[in-house]
Protein backbone atom coordinates (compact mmCIF):
# COMPACT_ATOMS: atom_id res chain seq x y z
CA UNK A 1 0.00 0.00 0.00
CA UNK A 2 1.42 3.37 -1.00
CA UNK A 3 1.60 6.17 1.55
CA UNK A 4 -0.35 9.42 1.30
CA UNK A 5 2.89 11.15 0.27
CA UNK A 6 3.39 8.72 -2.61
CA UNK A 7 -0.12 9.30 -3.90
CA UNK A 8 0.50 13.05 -3.73
CA UNK A 9 3.65 12.57 -5.80
CA UNK A 10 1.67 10.51 -8.30
CA UNK A 11 -0.95 13.26 -8.45
CA UNK A 12 1.63 15.94 -9.25
CA UNK A 13 3.27 13.65 -11.80
CA UNK A 14 -0.06 12.98 -13.51
CA UNK A 15 -0.95 16.68 -13.63
CA UNK A 16 2.53 17.63 -14.84
CA UNK A 17 2.39 15.16 -17.74
CA UNK A 18 -1.11 16.30 -18.62
CA UNK A 19 -0.04 19.96 -18.50
CA UNK A 20 2.88 19.25 -20.84
CA UNK A 21 0.47 17.54 -23.21
CA UNK A 22 -1.91 20.51 -23.09
CA UNK A 23 0.92 22.98 -23.56
CA UNK A 24 1.83 21.02 -26.69
CA UNK A 25 -1.72 21.36 -27.96
CA UNK A 26 -1.97 25.09 -27.20
CA UNK A 27 0.13 26.60 -30.03
CA UNK A 28 -0.98 24.06 -32.63
CA UNK A 29 -4.70 24.82 -32.71
CA UNK A 30 -6.39 27.98 -33.97
CA UNK A 31 -8.58 29.96 -31.61
CA UNK A 32 -12.27 29.12 -31.47
CA UNK A 33 -15.10 31.63 -31.55
CA UNK A 34 -15.38 32.28 -27.80
CA UNK A 35 -11.64 32.01 -27.21
CA UNK A 36 -10.86 34.72 -29.74
CA UNK A 37 -13.60 36.90 -28.27
CA UNK A 38 -12.10 36.75 -24.77
CA UNK A 39 -8.57 37.35 -26.05
CA UNK A 40 -9.94 40.52 -27.65
CA UNK A 41 -11.22 41.48 -24.19
CA UNK A 42 -7.58 41.55 -23.15
CA UNK A 43 -6.54 43.45 -26.26
CA UNK A 44 -9.27 46.07 -25.84
CA UNK A 45 -8.79 46.28 -22.07
CA UNK A 46 -11.74 47.76 -20.18
CA UNK A 47 -13.46 47.82 -16.78
CA UNK A 48 -16.06 45.36 -18.06
CA UNK A 49 -17.72 44.18 -21.26
CA UNK A 50 -21.09 43.85 -22.94
CA UNK A 51 -21.65 40.14 -22.41
CA UNK A 52 -19.40 39.20 -19.48
CA UNK A 53 -17.57 40.66 -16.48
CA UNK A 54 -13.93 41.57 -17.04
CA UNK A 55 -11.81 38.96 -15.23
CA UNK A 56 -11.42 36.74 -18.30
CA UNK A 57 -10.18 39.73 -20.30
CA UNK A 58 -7.84 40.92 -17.55
CA UNK A 59 -6.40 37.43 -17.30
CA UNK A 60 -5.87 37.25 -21.05
CA UNK A 61 -4.18 40.66 -20.98
CA UNK A 62 -1.67 39.48 -18.36
CA UNK A 63 -0.75 36.23 -20.08
CA UNK A 64 -0.69 37.54 -23.67
CA UNK A 65 1.52 40.39 -22.44
CA UNK A 66 3.96 37.78 -21.12
CA UNK A 67 3.75 35.10 -23.84
CA UNK A 68 2.57 37.15 -26.81
CA UNK A 69 -0.72 37.78 -28.56
CA UNK A 70 -0.95 34.25 -29.89
CA UNK A 71 -2.66 30.91 -29.27
CA UNK A 72 -0.09 29.77 -26.72
CA UNK A 73 -0.31 32.94 -24.64
CA UNK A 74 -4.10 32.85 -24.76
CA UNK A 75 -4.24 29.28 -23.43
CA UNK A 76 -1.63 29.19 -20.69
CA UNK A 77 -4.01 30.52 -17.98
CA UNK A 78 -6.60 27.79 -18.67
CA UNK A 79 -3.92 25.12 -18.40
CA UNK A 80 -2.76 26.55 -15.06
CA UNK A 81 -6.37 26.69 -13.83
CA UNK A 82 -6.79 23.04 -14.84
CA UNK A 83 -3.98 22.17 -12.43
CA UNK A 84 -5.43 24.35 -9.67
CA UNK A 85 -8.93 22.89 -10.10
CA UNK A 86 -7.56 19.33 -10.02
CA UNK A 87 -5.55 20.01 -6.86
CA UNK A 88 -8.59 21.64 -5.22
CA UNK A 89 -10.73 18.63 -6.13
CA UNK A 90 -8.12 16.29 -4.65
CA UNK A 91 -8.06 18.34 -1.45
CA UNK A 92 -11.86 18.20 -1.17
CA UNK A 93 -12.03 14.46 -1.82
CA UNK A 94 -9.18 13.73 0.59
CA UNK A 95 -10.87 15.89 3.21
CA UNK A 96 -14.06 13.87 2.77
CA UNK A 97 -12.69 10.34 2.41
CA UNK A 98 -9.15 10.47 3.84
CA UNK A 99 -8.30 7.94 1.12
CA UNK A 100 -5.56 9.23 -1.20
CA UNK A 101 -5.89 6.39 -3.70
CA UNK A 102 -9.61 7.04 -4.17
CA UNK A 103 -9.04 10.79 -4.33
CA UNK A 104 -6.34 10.41 -6.99
CA UNK A 105 -8.57 8.16 -9.08
CA UNK A 106 -11.41 10.68 -8.85
CA UNK A 107 -9.16 13.50 -10.08
CA UNK A 108 -8.19 11.30 -13.03
CA UNK A 109 -11.92 10.82 -13.66
CA UNK A 110 -12.38 14.60 -13.73
CA UNK A 111 -9.60 14.95 -16.29
CA UNK A 112 -11.13 12.16 -18.37
CA UNK A 113 -14.37 14.03 -19.10
CA UNK A 114 -14.16 15.24 -22.69
CA UNK A 115 -15.16 18.86 -22.21
CA UNK A 116 -12.77 19.47 -19.32
CA UNK A 117 -9.94 18.56 -21.65
CA UNK A 118 -11.16 21.49 -23.73
CA UNK A 119 -11.91 23.90 -20.86
CA UNK A 120 -8.52 23.18 -19.26
CA UNK A 121 -6.97 24.51 -22.50
CA UNK A 122 -9.44 27.20 -23.62
CA UNK A 123 -10.00 30.09 -21.23
CA UNK A 124 -13.69 30.82 -20.64
CA UNK A 125 -15.42 32.71 -17.79
CA UNK A 126 -16.46 29.28 -16.43
CA UNK A 127 -12.80 28.23 -16.39
CA UNK A 128 -12.01 31.01 -13.93
CA UNK A 129 -14.77 29.75 -11.61
CA UNK A 130 -13.13 26.30 -11.62
CA UNK A 131 -10.34 27.80 -9.53
CA UNK A 132 -12.75 29.51 -7.12
CA UNK A 133 -15.68 27.19 -6.36
CA UNK A 134 -13.94 24.70 -4.04
CA UNK A 135 -12.05 27.43 -2.11
CA UNK A 136 -15.45 29.13 -1.69
CA UNK A 137 -16.86 25.87 -0.29
CA UNK A 138 -14.02 25.63 2.23
CA UNK A 139 -14.34 29.32 3.15
CA UNK A 140 -18.07 28.81 3.79
CA UNK A 141 -17.30 25.86 6.03
CA UNK A 142 -14.77 28.03 7.87
CA UNK A 143 -17.42 30.71 8.45
CA UNK A 144 -19.88 28.13 9.73
CA UNK A 145 -17.37 26.49 12.02
CA UNK A 146 -15.77 29.50 13.69
CA UNK A 147 -17.46 32.74 12.55
CA UNK A 148 -14.01 34.38 12.42
CA UNK A 149 -13.49 37.68 10.63
CA UNK A 150 -10.67 36.21 8.54
CA UNK A 151 -13.01 33.53 7.16
CA UNK A 152 -15.69 36.11 6.37
CA UNK A 153 -13.13 38.32 4.59
CA UNK A 154 -11.76 35.37 2.61
CA UNK A 155 -15.28 34.44 1.55
CA UNK A 156 -15.93 38.04 0.48
CA UNK A 157 -12.74 38.16 -1.60
CA UNK A 158 -13.53 34.86 -3.33
CA UNK A 159 -17.14 35.81 -4.06
CA UNK A 160 -16.01 39.20 -5.36
CA UNK A 161 -13.59 37.49 -7.76
CA UNK A 162 -16.36 35.11 -8.82
CA UNK A 163 -18.56 38.12 -9.56
CA UNK A 164 -15.75 39.52 -11.72
CA UNK A 165 -15.65 36.23 -13.62
CA UNK A 166 -19.27 35.47 -14.50
CA UNK A 167 -22.71 36.84 -13.68
CA UNK A 168 -24.04 33.41 -12.72
CA UNK A 169 -21.70 33.49 -9.71
CA UNK A 170 -24.77 34.78 -7.85
CA UNK A 171 -25.71 31.08 -7.68
CA UNK A 172 -22.88 30.64 -5.18
CA UNK A 173 -24.57 33.08 -2.82
CA UNK A 174 -27.88 31.21 -3.17
CA UNK A 175 -26.12 27.92 -2.38
CA UNK A 176 -24.41 29.37 0.70
CA UNK A 177 -27.65 30.89 2.03
CA UNK A 178 -29.55 27.65 1.39
CA UNK A 179 -26.88 25.61 3.16
CA UNK A 180 -26.86 27.85 6.25
CA UNK A 181 -30.66 27.78 6.40
CA UNK A 182 -30.73 23.99 6.20
CA UNK A 183 -28.07 23.80 8.92
CA UNK A 184 -30.17 26.26 10.99
CA UNK A 185 -27.23 28.63 11.43
CA UNK A 186 -29.54 31.65 11.46
CA UNK A 187 -27.27 33.63 13.77
CA UNK A 188 -24.64 33.90 11.05
CA UNK A 189 -26.97 36.10 8.99
CA UNK A 190 -26.90 38.59 11.87
CA UNK A 191 -23.16 38.43 12.45
CA UNK A 192 -21.57 41.92 12.22
CA UNK A 193 -18.66 40.26 10.38
CA UNK A 194 -20.88 39.77 7.37
CA UNK A 195 -20.74 43.52 6.68
CA UNK A 196 -17.01 43.76 5.79
CA UNK A 197 -17.39 40.52 3.80
CA UNK A 198 -20.18 42.01 1.69
CA UNK A 199 -18.32 45.31 1.32
CA UNK A 200 -15.11 43.69 0.11
CA UNK A 201 -17.03 41.49 -2.36
CA UNK A 202 -18.87 44.56 -3.67
CA UNK A 203 -15.63 46.55 -3.94
CA UNK A 204 -13.90 43.81 -5.94
CA UNK A 205 -16.88 43.42 -8.28
CA UNK A 206 -17.48 47.18 -8.58
CA UNK A 207 -15.81 47.59 -12.03
CA UNK A 208 -18.80 45.74 -13.49
CA UNK A 209 -21.22 48.25 -11.98
CA UNK A 210 -19.06 51.27 -12.84
CA UNK A 211 -18.81 50.18 -16.48
CA UNK A 212 -22.54 49.48 -16.73
CA UNK A 213 -23.41 52.89 -15.29
CA UNK A 214 -21.50 54.41 -18.20
CA UNK A 215 -23.14 52.08 -20.74
CA UNK A 216 -26.84 52.25 -19.79
CA UNK A 217 -26.75 48.91 -17.92
CA UNK A 218 -26.54 47.02 -21.21
CA UNK A 219 -24.81 43.97 -19.67
CA UNK A 220 -27.60 43.36 -17.20
CA UNK A 221 -30.28 43.87 -19.86
CA UNK A 222 -28.47 41.45 -22.19
CA UNK A 223 -28.03 38.78 -19.51
CA UNK A 224 -31.67 39.09 -18.39
CA UNK A 225 -32.85 38.50 -21.94
CA UNK A 226 -30.27 35.77 -22.48
CA UNK A 227 -31.46 33.83 -19.42
CA UNK A 228 -35.17 34.40 -20.03
CA UNK A 229 -35.06 33.07 -23.57
CA UNK A 230 -38.37 32.28 -25.21
CA UNK A 231 -41.75 32.79 -23.56
CA UNK A 232 -42.76 29.14 -23.98
CA UNK A 233 -41.02 25.86 -23.27
CA UNK A 234 -38.86 24.63 -26.13
CA UNK A 235 -38.74 20.86 -25.58
CA UNK A 236 -36.61 20.28 -28.66
CA UNK A 237 -34.01 22.77 -27.45
CA UNK A 238 -34.17 21.30 -23.97
CA UNK A 239 -33.53 17.81 -25.31
CA UNK A 240 -30.63 19.13 -27.38
CA UNK A 241 -29.17 20.81 -24.28
CA UNK A 242 -29.30 17.60 -22.23
CA UNK A 243 -27.99 15.55 -25.14
CA UNK A 244 -25.07 17.94 -25.57
CA UNK A 245 -24.12 17.47 -21.92
CA UNK A 246 -24.45 13.70 -22.25
CA UNK A 247 -21.94 13.68 -25.07
CA UNK A 248 -19.66 16.49 -23.90
CA UNK A 249 -18.89 15.05 -20.47
CA UNK A 250 -18.69 11.43 -21.74
CA UNK A 251 -21.81 9.25 -21.87
CA UNK A 252 -20.26 7.02 -19.20
CA UNK A 253 -19.41 9.81 -16.76
CA UNK A 254 -22.62 11.80 -17.25
CA UNK A 255 -24.68 9.52 -14.93
CA UNK A 256 -21.78 9.36 -12.48
CA UNK A 257 -22.22 13.09 -11.82
CA UNK A 258 -25.86 12.67 -10.85
CA UNK A 259 -24.98 9.74 -8.64
CA UNK A 260 -22.44 12.03 -6.98
CA UNK A 261 -25.17 14.63 -6.44
CA UNK A 262 -27.46 12.01 -4.88
CA UNK A 263 -24.76 10.79 -2.48
CA UNK A 264 -23.68 14.31 -1.58
CA UNK A 265 -27.16 15.46 -0.63
CA UNK A 266 -27.60 12.39 1.58
CA UNK A 267 -24.22 12.78 3.26
CA UNK A 268 -23.66 13.73 6.90
CA UNK A 269 -20.28 15.21 5.95
CA UNK A 270 -20.58 19.00 5.82
CA UNK A 271 -18.08 19.47 2.97
CA UNK A 272 -19.81 16.84 0.88
CA UNK A 273 -23.28 18.12 1.67
CA UNK A 274 -22.33 21.73 0.88
CA UNK A 275 -20.81 20.57 -2.42
CA UNK A 276 -24.10 18.85 -3.15
CA UNK A 277 -26.01 22.07 -2.44
CA UNK A 278 -23.74 23.97 -4.82
CA UNK A 279 -24.19 21.29 -7.46
CA UNK A 280 -27.96 21.21 -6.99
CA UNK A 281 -28.39 24.98 -7.30
CA UNK A 282 -26.24 25.10 -10.43
CA UNK A 283 -27.88 22.19 -12.25
CA UNK A 284 -31.43 23.26 -11.31
CA UNK A 285 -30.82 26.80 -12.56
CA UNK A 286 -29.38 25.78 -15.90
CA UNK A 287 -31.88 22.96 -16.38
CA UNK A 288 -34.71 25.42 -15.86
CA UNK A 289 -33.25 28.06 -18.19
CA UNK A 290 -32.58 25.41 -20.87
CA UNK A 291 -36.33 24.84 -21.06
CA UNK A 292 -36.61 28.30 -22.60
CA UNK A 293 -33.18 28.95 -24.08
CA UNK A 294 -30.90 26.24 -25.41
CA UNK A 295 -27.95 25.86 -23.03
CA UNK A 296 -24.40 25.22 -24.14
CA UNK A 297 -22.74 22.25 -22.40
CA UNK A 298 -19.98 24.30 -20.76
CA UNK A 299 -22.54 26.40 -18.88
CA UNK A 300 -23.13 23.49 -16.48
CA UNK A 301 -19.43 22.68 -16.15
CA UNK A 302 -19.24 23.67 -12.46
CA UNK A 303 -21.82 21.02 -11.61
CA UNK A 304 -19.80 18.31 -13.33
CA UNK A 305 -16.52 19.65 -11.92
CA UNK A 306 -17.86 18.93 -8.45
CA UNK A 307 -19.97 15.86 -9.05
CA UNK A 308 -17.98 13.66 -11.44
CA UNK A 309 -15.13 13.27 -8.90
CA UNK A 310 -17.56 12.76 -6.02
CA UNK A 311 -19.59 10.17 -7.92
CA UNK A 312 -16.37 8.46 -9.00
CA UNK A 313 -15.17 8.36 -5.40
CA UNK A 314 -18.27 6.51 -4.21
CA UNK A 315 -18.36 4.09 -7.15
CA UNK A 316 -14.65 3.29 -6.84
CA UNK A 317 -15.18 2.18 -3.25
CA UNK A 318 -17.85 -0.31 -4.29
CA UNK A 319 -17.01 -3.88 -5.22
CA UNK A 320 -17.99 -5.88 -8.27
CA UNK A 321 -19.93 -4.42 -11.18
CA UNK A 322 -19.97 -0.74 -10.14
CA UNK A 323 -16.26 -0.68 -9.34
CA UNK A 324 -15.53 -2.12 -12.78
CA UNK A 325 -17.97 0.31 -14.38
CA UNK A 326 -16.26 3.43 -13.07
CA UNK A 327 -12.78 2.06 -13.69
CA UNK A 328 -13.43 1.19 -17.33
CA UNK A 329 -15.52 4.33 -17.88
CA UNK A 330 -12.60 6.50 -16.78
CA UNK A 331 -10.13 4.50 -18.85
CA UNK A 332 -12.32 4.71 -21.96
CA UNK A 333 -13.03 8.42 -21.52
CA UNK A 334 -9.39 9.23 -20.85
CA UNK A 335 -8.21 7.33 -23.94
CA UNK A 336 -10.76 9.11 -26.13
CA UNK A 337 -9.68 12.46 -24.68
CA UNK A 338 -6.03 11.72 -25.46
CA UNK A 339 -6.92 10.68 -29.01
CA UNK A 340 -8.75 13.99 -29.45
CA UNK A 341 -5.67 15.85 -28.17
CA UNK A 342 -3.50 13.98 -30.68
CA UNK A 343 -5.99 14.80 -33.43
CA UNK A 344 -5.75 18.49 -32.55
CA UNK A 345 -1.98 18.34 -32.89
CA UNK A 346 -1.51 15.96 -35.84
CA UNK A 347 -4.89 16.26 -37.62
CA UNK A 348 -4.97 12.66 -38.85
CA UNK A 349 -8.72 11.84 -38.82
CA UNK A 350 -10.10 12.16 -42.39
CA UNK A 351 -13.65 13.47 -42.63
CA UNK A 352 -15.83 14.55 -45.60
CA UNK A 353 -15.75 18.07 -46.99
CA UNK A 354 -16.99 20.70 -44.52
CA UNK A 355 -17.35 18.10 -41.73
CA UNK A 356 -13.86 18.44 -40.25
CA UNK A 357 -13.46 18.54 -36.48
CA UNK A 358 -11.29 21.61 -37.14
CA UNK A 359 -13.82 23.62 -39.15
CA UNK A 360 -14.11 26.36 -36.49
CA UNK A 361 -10.45 26.48 -35.50
CA UNK A 362 -8.46 26.02 -38.68
CA UNK A 363 -7.44 28.40 -41.43
CA UNK A 364 -8.40 31.84 -40.16
CA UNK A 365 -4.80 33.04 -40.35
CA UNK A 366 -4.85 32.13 -44.05
CA UNK A 367 -8.28 33.70 -44.54
CA UNK A 368 -7.12 37.06 -43.17
CA UNK A 369 -3.80 36.92 -44.99
CA UNK A 370 -5.63 36.47 -48.30
CA UNK A 371 -8.06 39.26 -47.44
CA UNK A 372 -5.25 41.71 -46.76
CA UNK A 373 -3.50 40.73 -49.97
CA UNK A 374 -6.59 41.90 -51.86
CA UNK A 375 -6.86 45.32 -50.16
CA UNK A 376 -6.03 48.49 -52.08
CA UNK A 377 -6.44 52.20 -51.35
CA UNK A 378 -9.32 53.01 -48.96
CA UNK A 379 -10.68 49.47 -48.76
CA UNK A 380 -11.47 47.64 -45.52
CA UNK A 381 -12.54 44.12 -44.56
CA UNK A 382 -16.04 43.16 -43.40
CA UNK A 383 -17.89 40.15 -41.99
CA UNK A 384 -21.59 39.81 -41.25
CA UNK A 385 -21.68 37.43 -38.29
CA UNK A 386 -20.37 38.01 -34.76
CA UNK A 387 -18.83 34.52 -34.58
CA UNK A 388 -16.70 35.33 -37.61
CA UNK A 389 -15.86 38.77 -36.27
CA UNK A 390 -13.97 37.61 -33.17
CA UNK A 391 -11.61 35.38 -35.15
CA UNK A 392 -11.34 37.81 -38.05
CA UNK A 393 -10.33 40.68 -35.76
CA UNK A 394 -7.84 38.55 -33.81
CA UNK A 395 -6.12 37.15 -36.89
CA UNK A 396 -6.17 40.61 -38.51
CA UNK A 397 -4.15 42.15 -35.66
CA UNK A 398 -0.79 41.77 -37.49
CA UNK A 399 -2.14 43.88 -40.35
CA UNK A 400 -2.94 47.60 -40.58
CA UNK A 401 -6.28 47.22 -42.34
CA UNK A 402 -9.63 48.17 -40.80
CA UNK A 403 -12.19 45.47 -40.18
CA UNK A 404 -15.92 45.84 -39.56
CA UNK A 405 -18.77 43.69 -38.36
CA UNK A 406 -21.80 44.64 -40.43
CA UNK A 407 -25.02 43.46 -38.79
CA UNK A 408 -28.08 44.73 -36.91
CA UNK A 409 -27.30 43.06 -33.59
CA UNK A 410 -26.20 45.22 -30.63
CA UNK A 411 -23.14 43.70 -28.97
CA UNK A 412 -19.56 44.22 -27.84
CA UNK A 413 -18.35 44.85 -31.39
CA UNK A 414 -20.38 48.05 -31.56
CA UNK A 415 -18.33 49.33 -28.61
CA UNK A 416 -15.01 48.31 -30.14
CA UNK A 417 -15.86 49.56 -33.63
CA UNK A 418 -14.86 53.23 -33.51
CA UNK A 419 -14.67 53.99 -37.24
CA UNK A 420 -17.61 54.35 -39.62
CA UNK A 421 -17.79 51.92 -42.56
CA UNK A 422 -20.20 54.13 -44.58
CA UNK A 423 -18.67 55.29 -47.82
CA UNK A 424 -15.85 52.76 -47.61
CA UNK A 425 -15.12 50.03 -50.14
CA UNK A 426 -15.56 46.83 -48.16
CA UNK A 427 -14.22 43.36 -48.93
CA UNK A 428 -16.81 41.00 -47.45
CA UNK A 429 -15.66 37.55 -46.32
CA UNK A 430 -18.13 34.72 -46.96
CA UNK A 431 -17.56 31.24 -45.54
CA UNK A 432 -19.25 27.94 -46.29
CA UNK A 433 -21.60 28.41 -43.30
CA UNK A 434 -21.99 32.19 -43.26
CA UNK A 435 -22.99 34.00 -46.43
CA UNK A 436 -23.14 37.80 -46.41
CA UNK A 437 -25.58 37.98 -49.37
CA UNK A 438 -23.96 41.26 -50.30
CA UNK A 439 -25.93 41.68 -53.53
CA UNK A 440 -29.35 41.48 -51.84
CA UNK A 441 -28.70 42.80 -48.33
CA UNK A 442 -26.10 45.56 -48.68
CA UNK A 443 -26.38 48.98 -50.26
CA UNK A 444 -23.39 49.03 -52.60
CA UNK A 445 -22.63 50.99 -55.75
CA UNK A 446 -21.15 47.83 -57.28
CA UNK A 447 -20.54 44.26 -56.08
CA UNK A 448 -17.65 42.26 -57.50
CA UNK A 449 -16.45 38.74 -56.77
CA UNK A 450 -12.72 39.06 -56.11
CA UNK A 451 -11.54 35.57 -55.24
CA UNK A 452 -12.56 32.15 -53.95
CA UNK A 453 -10.24 29.88 -51.96
CA UNK A 454 -10.61 26.50 -50.29
CA UNK A 455 -9.13 25.76 -46.87
CA UNK A 456 -7.77 22.23 -47.30
CA UNK A 457 -6.82 19.70 -44.64
CA UNK A 458 -5.91 16.07 -45.45
CA UNK A 459 -7.11 16.59 -49.03
CA UNK A 460 -10.59 17.56 -47.82
CA UNK A 461 -12.26 20.95 -47.74
CA UNK A 462 -12.56 22.44 -44.27
CA UNK A 463 -14.04 25.68 -45.58
CA UNK A 464 -14.64 27.62 -48.76
CA UNK A 465 -14.03 31.37 -48.64
CA UNK A 466 -15.38 33.95 -51.05
CA UNK A 467 -14.17 37.55 -51.08
CA UNK A 468 -16.66 40.09 -52.46
CA UNK A 469 -15.97 43.79 -53.00
CA UNK A 470 -18.78 46.19 -52.09
CA UNK A 471 -17.99 49.61 -53.55
CA UNK A 472 -19.19 52.70 -51.65
CA UNK A 473 -20.97 50.83 -48.85
CA UNK A 474 -24.05 52.76 -47.65
CA UNK A 475 -25.47 50.42 -45.04
CA UNK A 476 -27.75 47.41 -44.75
CA UNK A 477 -30.87 47.42 -46.87
CA UNK A 478 -34.11 47.71 -44.92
Amino acid sequence: MLSKTNYTVHLFLFLAILAIFRLSVAPNVGLGVDEAHYVLYGYFLDLSYFDHPPLVGWTEYIFTSIFGMNEFGARVPAIIIGIIASLSSYKLLLHVSNKPQVSLFSVIALNSAFIFNALFVMLMPETLLFALIIPIIFATLGVEKSDRLIDWLLLGVLLGLAGLAKYTAFLFVIAIVLYLLIKKRYELFLSPKIIPSVLIAALIASPVVIWNIGHDWISFAFQAGHVAGESHINWKGFGASVGAQFGAYSPFLFPVAFYGLYRSLRSKNDALFLSGIFGLVIIVFFTYTSLYNRALPHWTALFYLLMIPIGSMFLYEKVGLWHRYIKYSVIFSFVISMILYLELIFKFIPLPDYQSLHRDIYGFDTIMKEANALITDNQAIAVTNWSLASRAIFYNLPYESDIFLIDTRNDQFDIWQKKNPLGRDLIFIDTHDFKSKVESKMNCLHVKNLKTIDIILNDNKVNTIEYKLCTDFQGIKK
